[in-house]
């Protein structure tokens, strides 16, 4: 049985990636294990250590297609780089959700919006860190839900595969992103994807004590 997270967190951060049917399985293991290695790095870790609290809550969703979201990894609080590395090894053993779905952005946003606001410990800050490679194909804008998220208290940053899509970064900047020092980051390839994420994880982290 998982032990309840105690104390305060300087972020609450949920990660969303696109396993839509435009993500083929190359391209989500190099997302996957992207990820991984952007947590296990020393400037996430000098970021981390640097906030109030020297603590972040962290959570995975994987996202396609109308009512398809799901949490891949729950809620749980790093606070060194031991933390770090346990979680980037769980992240290079994720599984993947969906195949072969549509891109529902809004209801991604939706989704991680809810998780953000019923994470179990409080936040200095609450993101949404939005990964995909392509625009919304179902349901409605995601604007729609983008203003919902940014009411809450919530900031929704993006990173943009721009492989497949012109203006890309345009379309998350206009109908995406949102809130206090909301960004969009860009991998032009997936191969770039550790690096536009740790540029990205350092970035949103060192936020807080600016």
């Amino acid at each position: 049985m998982a032990q309840p997270i105690v104390g305060d967190v300087d972020l609450a951060l949920v990660l969303a990636l696109d396993v839509s049917f435009s993500v083929d399985a190359q391209e989500f293991l190099l997302m996957r294990n992207g990820l991984a290695s952007a947590f296990d790095t020393t400037e996430v870790e000098k970021a981390l250590l640097s906030g109030w609290h020297g603590a972040i809550l962290v959570s995975i969703v994987q996202w396609s297609g109308f009512q398809e979201q799901a949490i891949k990894i729950n809620w749980t609080r790093v606070t060194n780089r031991a933390d770090l590395n346990a979680l980037a090894n769980k992240i290079r053993k994720m599984t993947r959700r969906y195949t072969g779905g549509a891109t529902d952005i809004g209801g991604a946003l939706k989704y991680c919006r809810e998780l953000v606001l019923s994470a179990p410990v409080k936040s200095t800050s609450k993101v949404i860190d939005l990964a995909a490679d392509g625009t919304n194909n179902v349901n409605f804008t995601p604007s729609i839900e983008r203003d919902i998220t940014v009411a809450s208290g919530i900031t929704i940053n993006g990173l943009a595969i721009t492989n497949t899509v012109d203006g890309l970064v345009g379309y998350f900047e206009s109908s995406i992103i949102g809130g206090n020092g909301a960004f969009v980051e860009a991998a032009a390839e997936y191969t770039d994807f550790e690096h536009a994420m740790r540029r990205k994880l350092t970035r949103e982290i060192q936020a807080l004590i600016s």
